[in-house]
Formats: C-alpha cells, structure tokens, sequence
C-alpha cells in the first residue's frame, strides 16, 4: 500500500459508520422537529416580547436595568447643564463640585423635578424663596434651568456664608432655611450624600 493512499473501510464497517451517521441525522430531525410543533401537542408555551431600552444618544441597548438607564440619563443631563452650574457657582463664589452635588441630590439633574412643598426645577427652589433672590417671574419660570440655577446659586451661596463656609453648615442653610441653627435628620443625611459625591 502507497503512503499517501486512503486505507478503504471494509463493506461491514463501511455501513455500521453509515447507520451510525443516519441515526444522529434523525435523532436532529426529531428534536428539531419536537420543539417546532411544542404547542401543537398541549404542552404550555409563552411569547414573552423582547424589551428594549432606548437611550437619548446612541444605539438602543436591549434588557438595561432602570438604575442604569436612569444614571445614563442623570449623566447625560448632569453634561447638559455642567456649564450653567459652573457659571453660576462662580458667578456666585461656590465651589463647583459643592454646587453639582447639590443638583444632583435636589433633581438628578432633571428640571422638571416638582418637590412635595412647592420646591421647583434642578436646584428645587421655593417661588417665595426666589423671589427673596430677586426673581420677578411666575413660578413655572423657574423650571427654566438657567433661571432656577442663577436664583439657587443665590441661595446656596447665602448659605455657604451664613454656614461659615463648612460645607454641613451649608447644606443645613440651604436645605432646612438660612435660619437653621441645628443639624437635623434630614439635612444630616443630605449632607452625608454630599460629602459622599465630594470625595
């Protein structure tokens, strides 16, 4: 026998791998055949639409979780408006990174943000507080982001004076009024979620 030559099958084992092969082809066929016709036969079956979760920017990402949809919307808005915090933060002698972390805790960077008690837009500004700022408008002026930062900015500002410039004493004046005198629940988790954001 030549080297390069292919050793033949004898006939016997020729066709045991030849009835071997047609077995696998039908076992194939069969289950193809079983899951095709699955409901046909009784048995439960469910069509379960695919969920799509778009983005503003982008190609659409299938099966997102809400948390993660939500901080990419919150980052893309946070970019929308980082230019009018760091004008007015200036403007106003705020430290930048203070006066996002407040946005950001007050709205998420959403200007359409209405709290329980009257409290509107990105920095949830009160209409009677902004009006002790200087804003002459009608309230639903204030869910113009430029607007309710320019009067929060203010405000927060006030604050962070009245407060000594420490930021917890800041966050108690602007969240619980320039009055405040005592740290409260409710300005000591505020303040804990900026000094989080801060580091």
């Amino acid at each position: 026998m030549r080297p390069s030559a292919v050793p033949r099958l004898e006939t016997k084992d020729y066709m045991k791998n030849l009835i071997v092969a047609a077995a696998a082809c039908v076992g194939v066929l069969l289950a193809g055949y079983d899951c095709a016709f699955a409901g046909q036969r009784g048995e439960k079956s469910q069509t379960v639409p695919l969920k799509i979760a778009y983005r503003t920017t982008g190609y659409p990402v299938p099966n997102v979780p809400a948390e993660l949809r939500d901080a990419e919307n919150a980052f893309v808005r946070q970019n929308r408006y980082s230019d009018l915090i760091a004008k007015y933060a200036k403007q106003n002698g705020v430290p930048v990174q203070l006066a996002t972390a407040v946005v950001q805790i007050e709205s998420n960077f959403n200007p359409k943000t209405r709290g329980s008690a009257g409290e509107i837009g990105l920095m949830q500004i009160k209409p009677a507080t902004a009006r002790l700022m200087g804003y002459a408008g009608r309230a639903k002026g204030l869910f113009d982001p430029e607007t309710n930062i320019k009067f929060g900015m203010k405000y927060l500002a006030m604050a962070q004076d009245l407060g000594g410039g420490q930021t917890c004493n800041t966050i108690l004046k602007y969240n619980a009024g320039h009055g405040a005198t005592r740290m409260n629940p409710v300005s000591k988790r505020y303040c804990g979620k900026v000094l989080a954001l801060l580091d």
